[in-house]
Order: C-alpha cells, then sequence, then structure tokens
C-alpha cells in the first residue's frame, strides 16, 4: 500500500500524521509513505523580478520545512519511513496529480488547514482535493 500523507503545518495534517502511525502499527506490510507539502507559487511578477528562481527555490523549502519537520519526526518515532517532497503549484490540484503520477492508493490529509476561515466544515482544499482524486481520500479530523 502507498499513501501520500499531504500536509501544510497545521494541527490537521499533524493528526493526520498520527492516523498513518497508528494505521502502520495495524497493518504485517509497512506502507510506503509518501509526506507531501505543496507550495503555492508567488504570484507576484513584481516579486519574481528581482528574486531569483534559486532564492525563490529557497524560500519554497524553507517554508516547507516547517510543515515537513514535525510530521517527519512523529513517523520515525513511531518507526514509519517516509519520503519527503515539496512542490510549488495550486493545493489541491497537485496534491490530486501527485497521488495519480506517484501511483499512491490513498491520499490521507487534514480536514482543515492554515486557511483563514475558520469554523469552516471541511476545508476548502480537503474539500476540492475530494473532488479532484481519482483514488480513495481520507480525511483526519
Amino acid at each position: 500500500m502507498k499513501l501520500l500523507l499531504a500536509v501544510d503545518g497545521s494541527e490537521h495534517a499533524l493528526r493526520a500524521a498520527q492516523y498513518v502511525a497508528a494505521l502502520r502499527a495495524q497493518l504485517t506490510t509497512p506502507p510506503t509513505v509518501l509526506v507531501l507539502n505543496v507550495q503555492p507559487p508567488v504570484a507576484s511578477g513584481l516579486v519574481r523580478r528581482f528574486l531569483s528562481q534559486e532564492a525563490l527555490d529557497g524560500y519554497y523549502r524553507d517554508e516547507a520545512r516547517g510543515a515537513l519537520e514535525p510530521v517527519e519526526a512523529l513517523l520515525a518515532q513511531h518507526g514509519v519511513a517516509a519520503e519527503s517532497h515539496v512542490v510549488v503549484g495550486d493545493v489541491a490540484a497537485t496534491v490530486a496529480e501527485f497521488a495519480e503520477s506517484h501511483g499512491c492508493d490513498q491520499i490521507v490529509m487534514g480536514t482543515r488547514g492554515l486557511g483563514g476561515v475558520k469554523g469552516a466544515l471541511l476545508g476548502s482544499v480537503a474539500s476540492e482535493v475530494l473532488h479532484l482524486a481519482d483514488r480513495p481520500v481520507l480525511l483526519v479530523k
């Protein structure tokens, strides 16, 4: 089984990682776990005009580290081997495309992320991934 764990640094994403760690204990064969953080692209042409691609790539990596490190540590603590990836793009579409292109059997993610709308029952990214993905999506509260 190959799982895609999409994380954004939110509490819900950490709970999704805890679910994957607990799932590992229940399976006789350990799953392959790909941890994905998607960084939204810097849209401003003005910013791109003054920063090199190398500087932007460094920014994306630094931003992703904050989301990936706690998840990587939690998974390692529970003996779950994981491979981390950082991709730049539209978050929901990129999660769905990454799962397809990497042959993932299931997407695991939190119901809500770091978005600004509080109290929403289901986050807009989670909702869009449900709509776009062609494989099962497990949402963790």
